[in-house]
């Protein structure tokens, strides 16, 4: 929620009590109106516990007779392509790859449970601000149960297990079939029209972790969540019972989340559907993982793969994988909001201090007013002139100054505009079942309703204001916020089942930004990919999704604290499950939005989120919903300088977060990755010691604690091998063994330090210098990306044996490789000489093909230098090659950084 002040909150819990009133009265938005199914009575693990009825009955439910497993020979077995499927005729217990099912009727704490099941019932919601709780009722009379016995069928390259139910009617079926050539589909079939929910199991291991699922969260390793496949607002503060709904969320809630998971078992599973769905991984019974559907029957695509990452690569085929985004969008971004006063401050700022800055985002260019809850922008689609009384040339002033501008949109059309009165003349919004348009407090507390996005004229209207603001304003890119709260019982033009749109929806809507912006950006080559359109909602399944159609994600609206519901903490699971469900360019708020229940964003709390952000590939500020009370860049001279220190390291790194979006853009790897791509050991990625790897070569490991000066850390081993990236040597040490192949070490790290280790034997690309713009710039003396091209620098972070891996950068034009290296003070680099001829030291009259202390400034396509060491016993060797002649200053590690290696 966007301007939210701290006088929202009466409001906000006025609001709850008359939701949950109507809630109980049956009024208002809160049932599925489209179905005719008899009410049921089982909690979903999304109700407030004072709504939560006694389940013990559900636990007590009778399945039918258990069976004793078969031997392992008398397995059922067959070929579906490459896959091999295995069934247990006795007890239907399963394996499809690596993934198994369990028997039609187990026991569990004593009591029989059954692994499938059908239900005859409807979900039904309360619905408010955005949020969802939902719930099953009349459980014990409407779901079918399994009687154990079961029925094995192999045909037509089909495998069928048929569950006999207990009422004698039809068989209930689960069915393994070939997707398509290379993934195998695991789908439970409805046994008649009548069934509107579908259940079945998979096992869990004591020691399986489970990772992706969009925005989440939870934490680095899912296990023990209840996860609603539901995209809706995640909340202000995320306590474990859920708190006061619609304020807080559960845990589990997302903006974005996603139908895609990975096990550390080795499967990775894709949603069949877009459905409502919700998976329990292994919460209520620690045995099994339980997927179940609404309105579609519960199914799963498991794709092929060694690797976590050769399996991501496969779901991205069908997740769908991102354009290339501007150079742009790999430089610091900053907001300004209040008016171009604050726009040209900001602006001037960034400038006067040599700070880099390719974008400025002013989200109140639209407008808005003074309300009691706070500034609230008009959710207007267009320029607001009593705002900005020139807004053309505040643009064009920015642009001259390398800034591209960012603009806000979001999903809503609030009463108070004219675009409510064209869409409701043109029947272009949601409406009610009776016919009329549908209308809710939106988070302004306005009456609101949505853009019917299954109409054509619907998005024909929409793409009109996009279009004009893209165009006419030349505005480069926008948040596109919100989009989660299509009403359940909301009507669709061309008939959509809501249940099935509302996490269509924000795809949908990021499509329809993304068709905006392609329209104004035609063809091919830089221009055609030169904005940005950032979301946070999002969706996505084997049908596809938001990693196709969304330019950038950030992580949502964090609150202003140090917690692990909802604070700094969650934005490093939140980027890796986002990155492991094909999204890679992500970033968060820094630092901080939601000052509701926290206090505001402090000077260590900045200190700490923008640190953070420049291991992002997209470093944004934001101001947050208190702006005069939240700590930002420009509060003091310390912080202007902690931010620039960072922020000119998050722009040095671009030819490497370059490098991983080409791999992005053509495998779907994500840029923050999961330490579960690289280490099976649940070390990696359990408990609350969060870490996340950015591409393949850098560890991140903020600390997250408020007064924290240290934190433990954990490194594949040998720990001692690692690099601070900004280090001169390797850790060395004695690291601490945890199991093996890994090891901890504990680190100082003030507030002014991100902890951050390089692979041994890694060439870390960077820019030759820091520029202040990779945006296009008229005004002089503003250096941009194009006046360091061919202009490198290597840091040289080599193993144990002296050794770097050739690393090739800029499209493989350029090649770097060395052996034997030892510590700079242990190389004679006076004695260095470039293919065969001695070095010079740099000076003023010479500023190529010499060196300066213990780096090389080199200059042009295939170079060689050896180093000797000191003591003579043996001889270094860096080479860089180039299609074309190219500068290239190279250093041992994180010497190549200079100055700004040193704290602030």
């Amino acid at each position: 929620m966007k301007h939210l002040t701290k006088r929202t909150e009466d409001l906000l819990f006025s609001c709850t009590v008359a939701l949950c009133v109507c809630t109980a009265l049956g009024c208002g938005n809160n049932e599925d109106n489209n179905t005719t199914q008899p009410d049921m009575s089982v909690d979903l693990r999304q109700d407030t516990p004072e709504d939560t009825p006694d389940d013990s009955s559900t636990q007590a439910t009778v399945c039918g007779a258990l069976k004793s497993p078969s031997p392992q020979d008398q397995w059922t077995r067959a070929s579906i392509g490459s896959w091999e499927v295995e069934v247990d005729p006795n007890t239907g217990a399963w394996r499809a790859g690596n993934m198994r099912g369990v028997g039609a009727c187990v026991t569990r704490d004593g009591q029989p449970v059954a692994a499938v099941r059908e239900g005859l019932g409807r979900v039904i919601t309360r619905e408010g601000f955005g949020s969802f709780r939902f719930r099953l009722l009349d459980e014990q009379a409407l779901w079918r149960e399994p009687t154990g016995e079961v029925n094995v069928r192999v045909e037509d390259e089909q495998v069928r297990i048929e569950y006999a139910s207990v009422d004698g009617g039809a068989p209930m079926v689960l069915v393994f079939s070939a997707h398509d050539e290379r993934s195998l589909s695991v789908q439970m079939a409805a046994s008649s029209d009548a069934v509107t929910l579908g259940q079945w199991s998979a096992t869990c291991d004591s020691d399986e972790g489970f990772f992706g699922l969009g925005s989440q969260s939870f934490g680095m390793n899912l296990r023990g969540g209840t996860f609603p496949l539901w995209t809706q607002e995640q909340g202000i503060g995320k306590p474990e019972d859920g708190g006061s709904f619609p304020i807080n969320n559960i845990p589990e809630a997302a903006h974005a989340p996603m139908g895609v998971w990975h096990s550390s078992k080795g499967y990775t599973a894709l949603l069949t559907h877009d459905a409502w769905s919700l998976l329990d991984l292994c919460e209520s019974d620690t045995g099994r993982a339980t997927l179940t559907s609404y309105k579609q029957m519960p199914g799963v695509v498991l794709v092929p793969g060694d690797t976590p990452l050769e399996r991501l690569e496969q779901a991205t085929e069908y997740l769908g994988r991102p354009t290339q985004p501007a150079p742009w969008t790999f430089a610091p971004w900053n907001d300004a909001v209040g008016g171009p006063e604050r726009l040209m401050q900001v602006a001037q700022t960034l400038r006067d201090n040599d700070i880099p800055s390719s974008a400025i985002w002013a989200e109140d260019w639209i407008g808005g007013s003074q309300t009691p809850t706070g500034y609230r922008l008009s959710y207007a689609w267009e320029w607001d002139p009593a705002t900005y009384p020139d807004l053309p040339g505040d643009i064009r002033m920015l642009h001259a100054q390398g800034f591209a501008f960012l603009a806000y949109f979001n999903s809503f059309v609030p009463s108070t505009t004219r675009m409510f009165t064209e869409g409701e003349a043109q029947d272009d919004l949601i409406t009610t079942q009776e016919g009329q348009t549908y209308t809710f407090l939106d988070p302004a507390f306005r009456q609101a309703s949505l853009v019917d996005l299954t109409k054509p004229s619907a998005k024909q209207w929409l793409n009109g204001y996009l279009v004009r603001a893209a165009q006419d304003l030349e505005i480069d890119g926008w948040m596109a916020d919100f989009s989660e709260w299509l009403p359940t019982d909301s009507v669709l033009h061309d008939g959509s089942d809501p249940w099935i749109y509302h996490n269509r929806y924000p795809v949908a809507y990021q499509r329809a930004n993304r068709e905006a912006m392609e329209q104004v950006h035609p063809g091919t080559g830089e221009a055609a990919y030169d904005w940005a359109v950032f979301s946070r909602a999002g969706w996505a399944s084997v049908l596809g999704g938001s990693p196709s159609q969304a330019s950038v994600m950030w992580g949502a609206d964090q609150d202003t604290d140090w917690d692990y519901d909802d604070g700094l903490p969650t934005i490093l699971p939140i980027g890796a499950n986002l990155g492991l469900s094909g999204v890679p360019f992500f970033g968060s708020d820094i630092a901080g939005y939601t000052s509701l229940y926290s206090p505001n964003t402090t000077k260590e709390l900045f200190y700490r989120w923008s640190g953070v952000g420049a291991f992002h590939p997209v470093m944004r500020t934001h101001h947050g919903s208190d702006e005069c009370a939240n700590w930002s860049f420009d509060r003091d001279a310390e912080t202007l300088a902690h931010y620039k220190r960072y922020a000119s390291i998050h722009t040095l790194l671009y030819p490497y977060f370059d490098h991983h979006q080409q791999e992005a853009t053509s495998k779907g790897w994500p840029i923050i990755r999961h330490p579960f791509l690289y280490h099976a050991q649940p070390e990696m990625w359990s408990g609350q010691d969060y870490s996340f790897y950015l591409g393949e070569d850098l560890l991140v490991a903020p600390v997250l604690e408020q007064g924290g000066t240290s934190r433990q850390v954990t490194l594949a081993s040998p720990a001692s091998a690692w690099w601070p990236l900004l280090g001169a040597a390797p850790l060395g040490g004695t690291p601490q063994d945890l199991v093996e192949g890994l090891q901890r070490v504990t680190v100082q790290a003030p507030p002014t330090e991100v902890p951050v280790f390089v692979r041994p034997g890694t060439v870390l690309p960077l820019l030759g210098r820091v520029v202040q713009s990779f945006y296009s710039a008229d005004a002089e003396g503003v250096d941009t990306l194009r006046d360091v091209q061919g202009d490198w620098a290597f840091g040289l972070y080599f193993d144990a044996n002296g050794d770097v891996r050739t690393r090739r950068v800029g499209d493989e034009a350029v090649s770097v490789s060395a052996q034997k290296l030892t510590s700079s003070d242990a190389l004679d680099w006076a004695q260095a000489t470039l293919n065969g001829q001695p070095l010079v030291a740099c000076s003023e009259d010479v500023a190529d093909n010499c060196v300066e202390g213990s780096q090389l400034q080199l200059s042009g396509a295939s170079m060689e230098v050896v180093v000797p060491w000191t003591d003579g016993s043996a001889q270094a060797t860096i080479t860089v090659t180039s299609a074309q002649p190219v500068r290239a200053r190279v250093g041992i590690g994180g010497e190549v950084f200079g100055a700004w290696r040193a704290p602030t």
